[in-house]
């Protein structure tokens, strides 16, 4: 391990909770990926987003990220969904592609309060629940229905990540 570099996206904070968990974990900082330069001395370079709905915060900032750093390379995926969704898998993927680089990819369970939501996330969660409430014994539906904040942030869900940086092979 040269001089791994946890860098974040986040915008509700959940994200930015893991991101500094993992830094001090791996005794090094947590840099909020909008004000890194470029990734040129990480090695090995842990970039944490989080997804809304069908995107990943901060796309093109992770895509350049991961570009310049000159060794290994994780993505870790914060949301609110199972980590064993397929469509958080895929997004992550279409993500990775698009660097041009083998990157391991990490998922992660994220936070939702309802009343920090923007307004556009709030008009998004209020069309899935209007869906939700056509099959109310589904586990997502068990979960939002209730308009209430919901806490899924585990830090110690970390340690595959950590493992992965402590190997110096990928």
């Amino acid at each position: 391990m040269n001089h791994p570099l946890v860098t974040f996206t986040s915008r509700y904070g959940s994200t930015r909770r893991y991101a500094h968990a993992l830094a001090e974990t791996l005794d090094t900082r947590a840099v909020d990926l909008a004000s890194m330069r470029d990734a040129a001395s990480a090695d090995p370079l842990i970039v944490l987003a989080p997804q809304y709905v069908t995107t990943i915060l901060g796309r093109r900032r992770i895509i350049r990220a991961i570009r310049s750093a000159p060794g290994r390379t994780a993505l870790v995926v914060v949301a609110l969904s199972p980590a064993d969704d397929p469509g958080r898998g895929a997004l992550a993927q279409k993500l990775v592609a698009a660097t041009g680089r083998a990157v391991t990819v990490f998922q992660l369970r994220g936070d939702l309060d309802p009343d920090r939501l923007r307004w556009w996330d709030r008009v998004l969660m209020a069309a899935l629940r209007r869906e939700l409430r056509r099959t109310p014994d589904e586990p997502v539906a068990r979960l939002l229905l209730p308009r209430e904040r919901v806490e899924l942030v585990d830090e110690s869900t970390l340690g595959p990540i950590v493992d992965w940086v402590q190997r110096r092979e990928s």
